[in-house]
């Protein structure tokens, strides 16, 4: 019998358990899984021995080409974030809408899918920016709308009150019961802005310093308790982004001990880097939101995955490059907070995780690729598994790569891994069947197979 291609005798990682398989794949779609035997031919065949044959790694949290003002935009457009992220090993991203405050999500969808369509490497979907809660003309009808149209994510903010995008309690209380009826998941960037607007003022003209004071852990940990218990009050689901404190993971494991519906995510950053990358020169460059924090929060933050209190890995991306981190001036209200990570996620995870010895391979698999594909709707992905997209991040444990940002595809100039030596990246990354990626470089320049995933309704895990 003949197929398209054929990964032989690689570990495949997938339901927590790794086994040595041929991975069988036609028409862009996993056909089988099985052990290693004789008989089947492609028209390309991966000798995968002493290879990890990993699922395609979901980034659930990405920002390329977000706009910052007329004509101003990080400076990863969807066509470089997605050829980092492939030739890092995530084959599917999560995007956001970008309409303004009080602007339809629908239509915040369709510009974005229009922006990203023709240009990406890798599969794609958008979270609806949910702002301007009291101006949206029918809001939960506007909620709807967006469902059927394959985005079951919203995301709110309880920050940045100056932009219009900061909601109140109230606000946050609707959105929660609509989506409780729809189906639909609130996705929560939990930071007190008022408090942080207030710090900002006082702590203004200590430089870098003056990040981490003006967001101390208390003003992500309080939103979280007062969201969560509201979305308790609606009995709704709820979905934390970019958690940074380990206080933050311990309010979502006691809400999920008591039952409630709580969801969180952490990012690389959050369990890799601390405090003291502020201390040196270029500390400026570290700058993202919340604040990346001390160890004891890594600490913290890597015990939550293990445990299963946070279900999600992702990168929240947001490239600069040192220029437009440069406009801040010694001011931290001017300077732009965010960090490449599209094609270190896979990395930074297997090498401060998996071989520090503080997830198994298993679990990086579940907050990488499968639990992103159950929390987000995407029903063909994250699993090695028959009928499933044949999307996959092939890598050599034993292999080391000292991160350089000249080598990565983003269009910086600097990386926050700078210099370290990590592993897991890959040899090969597949999607839907096409080798796209291999060993850090894209097969097809300028050709781009990405497409728009419709969603259907989240799986609250």
């Amino acid at each position: 019998m003949s197929f398209d291609l054929i990964i032989k005798g690689g570990t495949v990682v997938g339901g927590g358990r790794a086994a040595v398989r041929d991975v069988l794949v036609r028409g862009g779609r996993i056909a089988a899984v099985r052990r290693p035997a004789a008989g089947a031919t492609a028209a390309r065949v991966i000798d995968a021995r002493g290879l990890l044959v990993l699922p395609g790694v979901i980034d659930a949290h990405a920002h390329f080409r977000l706009k910052l003002g007329p004509g101003r935009y990080t400076s990863d457009d969807f066509t470089s974030g997605s050829a980092a992220a492939v030739c890092g090993g995530t084959t599917t991203f999560i995007d956001y809408t970008g309409q303004g405050p009080g602007e339809s999500p629908l239509k915040g969808l369709l510009a974005r899918v229009k922006e990203a369509e023709g240009r990406c490497y890798a599969d794609f979907s958008f979270h609806c920016m949910l702002t301007g809660w009291e101006k949206i003309k029918d809001p939960a009808g506007q909620m709807a709308a967006a469902v059927r149209a394959g985005a079951p994510t919203f995301k709110m903010f309880t920050a940045y009150g100056a932009r219009g995008l900061m909601a109140g309690d109230a606000a946050l209380s609707a959105a929660l019961k609509a989506a409780a009826r729809l189906g639909a998941l609130i996705c929560v960037h939990a930071e007190n802005g008022p408090v942080i607007d207030l710090l900002a003022e006082t702590y203004a003209g200590r430089g870098i310093s003056s990040l981490p004071l003006s967001r101390p852990p208390f003003t992500e940990t309080e939103p979280v308790g007062r969201v969560a218990a509201l979305a308790a009050a609606a009995g709704a689901p709820v979905y934390f982004v970019h958690l940074s404190a380990g206080g933050s993971a311990g309010i979502i494991a006691a809400a999920r001990k008591a039952g409630l519906k709580v969801l969180g995510e952490t990012c690389p950053q959050y369990l890799a880097l601390d405090e003291s990358r502020f201390r040196g020169r270029d500390g400026y460059l570290y700058s993202c939101c919340p604040p990346i924090r001390t160890r004891e929060d890594n600490a913290a933050l890597w015990r939550a995955l293990k445990n299963g209190s946070l279900k999600v890995l992702a990168t929240d991306n947001c490239t600069f490059t040192r220029a437009q981190k440069g406009v801040w001036g010694g001011d931290v209200r001017r300077l732009p907070m965010g960090l490449p990570g599209a094609q270190t996620l896979l990395a930074a995870a297997y090498t401060y995780g998996v071989k520090a010895g503080k997830i198994s391979l298993g679990k990086l698999v579940e907050v990488l690729c499968e639990n992103p594909a159950r929390i987000m709707g995407l029903a063909a992905k994250g699993f090695i598994k028959p009928g499933f997209d044949a999307d996959f991040a092939i890598l050599d444990p034993r292999a080391c790569v000292k991160a350089d940002w000249r080598k990565l595809r983003h269009n910086t100039d600097f990386s926050p891994w700078q210099g370290r030596k990590l592993y897991g990246f890959p040899k090969y990354t597949v999607l839907r069947g096409e080798v796209v990626a291999e060993a850090g470089e894209l097969t097809a320049k300028r050709t781009f197979g990405g497409r728009f995933l419709r969603r259907c309704l989240p799986r609250i895990i």
